[in-house]
Order: C-alpha cells, then structure tokens, then sequence
C-alpha cells in the first residue's frame, strides 16, 4: 500500500493498523542479540515476544521516540518505502543510514509486477518444455480485453498490492462493470495492470534469497504455503529436505536447482546498487493435464521485502522435530500460531 501511494505519510485502516501493532515484535525470529526492534507498543511486544515459544534473539523492543538515543550502525525494514524512511527520518536516525530518493524509486521501481514479465521470460528461456507461465504489462482496458479474448480465464493485478489484495479474476464469459472499473482506476492510478492466464495450480511455492546490494544473490531456502482465495493464510516449518521431498512428487528437484540457479544470476546485476535486504519469489506447481505431468511456474510474483515464508526460515528446525504450520489467527489480537503436523504435511499444505 505504501509503495502505490508512494507518500511520506499513509493512512492505514484500522485492521492493518492493529496488525502491525499486534505482530511488530517478530523480527526477534531473525535479529541478533542486542539489535533493537522498533515497535508501536514496547510493552505489547515484550509480552507477545515471550509467549512466542520460540527461539529468539535477545532484543531491546524500541518506540519511535526512542530512536535518536540509540547508536545504531545500520536499518533492516520489512520493506522500503517512503513511510518508513519518514518514520525514521522524524525520529532522528541518521541521513546516511537511510536510502535517499533515487534509491527508493529504483525499489519501488522494482517492487512492481510489472518485472515479473520481464523475469519470467528470461527464467524460462531455454527451459520452456519444464516450466510454464505467461505474463504481461497493459496499459489500457483494450489490452486487458485482447488478452481475455485470448485465454479466457485471466487474473489482473495491480502493479503494487500483497497477500491477495489487488488482484482480480476475470473468466471469459464474464462481463462485470465493477471490476471493468476496477482495471481502469488501476491503470488510471499506477499506470498499468499485471495480466496472466489462470493456471490449473495444485501448489504454492516461494523461494527466499539476501541481496547484499553488491551483486551477491544468496539463497536461503523453499518456502512452502497455503493460500485462501489469494490470501496468505500459513507457513511449512519444516527442514530444506523436507520440503524439497514434498515438491518432488510433482517434479524434479533438478528442475528446481536449475531455477534456483537462474535467479540468483538473473537478479544480480539487477539488485546490484539498488536493493539489500531478504526478498521473495512467489512460484506455483501447475496441472498439465494434456501431457499428464506438472511443471513449475518460476515467477509468480518477486517480493522486494521480508516475507513470511522468511519469517518460517529463520525458525530453526531439524530432522527430530516435528513439522508445524505457522499461521497468523485473529482472535482478540493477531497472534502467530504454531501447529504441530506430524507426518501428514504433504497432505496439509
């Protein structure tokens, strides 16, 4: 939302305002000991962070007003946007620690969907016959209907949107003047929509990397996750090799490498002065029902920012404990709950 509105300030509504308050505390899953962690209620995160029945850093939870005493050597948001840098500008962090303006639209830049056409392409270039996937950037209803025309059942996304938000599903018999409204306001607003067929998808995937912002990509893991109509809803906790013994029911783990190994090459000399920090490549497992077999959509969605499939990675785990779903629940607050999966994980997730 920040990166759309691409403001120094936003008004949140009011159940994203609680959910940042409420769940402000997890990047204690992945600090280090003696890092602070900038919160909107320091006594709500010390209380959350000790009924979190994992391990964790050991952190000082900070508010913003706290944060011209501390001396900090360096920032790692969830994610960059011109919020963020404000909300830490005011509360008297140092210029050098934070991105300046080129940098920041260089990010959003690159945050937007608009590179998963770009991304997808060139992943799959030499690897057709093993993976799938169709993406385009239009920039007026006449595209948007052209390619509806061509594959029936499309998804249209806006440039800048998560976690199912922003995303709209279009069959070819459909003739709905709302969400023809809804494509021409974000096309109006952010200059264009994200447009692909709809794929017969039987699993989510992600992988998670670390860009050190000098051209060095480094890989940190599958993240394995469960959707609801688009919507994020929980995280595999599980070790690499369990994870990779389940995706390999539909395909090779070779298949998997060969992506994994593209990416980090691709997006190199693109992050390269322009992004550090952990990101996300959202992919999917797609039914080739015509040829009997599934293949890999490489790039759903790139994911410029910490994500939650991150969040599940930094929990250590090893082959003598058992597998858990993390999911976040609403109950009187936004908590992150962990369940235990025994031996049935594939059949959960």
């Amino acid at each position: 939302m920040a990166l759309a509105v691409n403001n120094n300030s936003i008004t949140l509504p009011h159940v994203i305002q609680e959910f940042k308050m409420n769940l402000g505390f997890i990047p204690v899953l992945w600090a280090d000991d003696g890092d602070c962690v900038l919160v909107d209620d320091v006594p709500f995160a010390v209380k959350a962070a000790s009924q979190l029945r994992k391990p964790h850093a050991d952190v000082l939870f900070v508010d913003s007003d706290a944060l011209s005493d501390l001396p900090l050597s360096g920032i790692v948001p969830w994610g960059w946007d011109r919020c963020v840098r404000e909300t830490l500008r005011k509360g008297g962090v140092s210029e050098k620690l934070l991105p300046d303006d080129e940098q920041l639209m260089m990010i959003k830049d690159m945050s937007s969907r608009k590179h998963t056409t770009q991304v997808l392409s060139a992943v799959r270039d030499g690897i057709e016959s093993q993976t799938c996937g169709e993406s385009y950037f239009a920039v007026s209803l006449d595209e948007v209907n052209q390619l509806k025309n061509k594959y029936g059942n499309i998804v249209v996304k806006a440039p800048w949107s998560s976690s199912g938000r922003g995303v709209k599903y279009v069959s070819d018999t459909e003739v709905d003047s709302s969400k023809t409204k809804w494509i021409m306001n974000i096309i109006d607003r952010q200059g264009g929509v994200s447009v692909e067929p709809y794929y017969n998808k039987v699993k989510d995937f992600a992988m998670e990397f670390y860009s050190d912002g000098e051209g060095f990509i480094e890989y940190r893991g599958l993240s394995l996750f469960c959707t609801d109509k688009g919507r994020y809803t929980g995280n595999l906790i599980a070790t690499e090799e369990e994870k990779l013994s389940m995706l390999s029911r539909y395909v090779p783990v070779e298949q998997l490498q060969t992506v994994r190994e593209r990416l980090s090459r691709l997006l190199s000399p693109m992050f390269k002065g322009i992004y550090r920090g952990s990101f996300g490549i959202d992919m999917m497992i797609v039914s080739d029902a015509m040829e009997g077999r599934f293949l890999i959509n490489p790039c759903v969605e790139i994911n410029l920012r910490m994500t939650m499939g991150g969040v599940a990675n930094s929990i250590s785990k090893t082959d003598l404990e058992p597998v858990e779903i993390m999911r976040i629940v609403h109950d009187v607050n936004y908590t992150l709950k962990f369940e235990t999966v025994g031996n049935n994980f594939v059949n959960v997730i």
